[in-house]
């Protein structure tokens, strides 16, 4: 970096004793999609991978939107954007690509919006609201927090791949009940 661009970062905060640095006990990662809010599983390994190049697969079902190259692994990429609204993410428009799990285990998710830091979220009640949820990520939805002024759904990631992973090559049968 230049002098002129580290001139334009703010400069850090330094607190003179642990007393003034701002109190948290938890720290979580979410996402929005299609106005619904929904927060990483706890213990959750998460990182944004930059805007590059995805293979796509041929035949694959339209959800799988191709492989990525990260740091020389192999990334499999799910357009959860289709999943939710039946329309796949564009490519030439500004997106971005979710990392969830460590390698071998890392898979990539498409988001429209960039993900946030929540802090601090507490859980509700026991008994789920799915309604507002998308229909095809209830089944993925496992708790419900209050944070930053919005209720957040639990999404558990894992549980979707495995469903994926049964339907790749029967996409016809997707989330159909068993």
């Amino acid at each position: 970096m230049d002098d002129f661009s580290l001139s334009r970062l703010p400069e850090p905060r330094v607190y003179s004793n642990e007393y003034e640095a701002p109190e948290f006990d938890e720290i979580r990662h979410g996402f929005l999609l299609d106005d619904q809010h929904f927060l990483l599983t706890t213990g959750t390994f998460s990182e944004l991978a930059p805007k590059g190049r995805i293979c796509p697969l041929p035949d694959s079902p339209v959800w799988f939107a191709g492989f990525i190259n990260h740091r020389g692994n192999t990334v499999p990429v799910y357009d959860l954007p289709y999943l939710v609204h039946q329309e796949r993410t564009d490519l030439r428009a500004q997106y971005w690509i979710l990392l969830l799990g460590q390698q071998s285990h890392t898979a990539g998710f498409l988001l429209s919006e960039f993900p946030v830091a929540i802090i601090d979220p507490k859980r509700l009640n026991e008994n789920l609201a799915l309604s507002a949820a998308p229909k095809v990520l209830q089944p993925f939805l496992t708790a419900q927090y209050s944070a930053q002024g919005a209720t957040w759904y639990e999404f558990d990631h894992q549980e979707l791949l495995k469903k994926l992973k049964q339907s790749f090559y029967q996409p016809a049968t997707l989330f159909t009940e068993d």
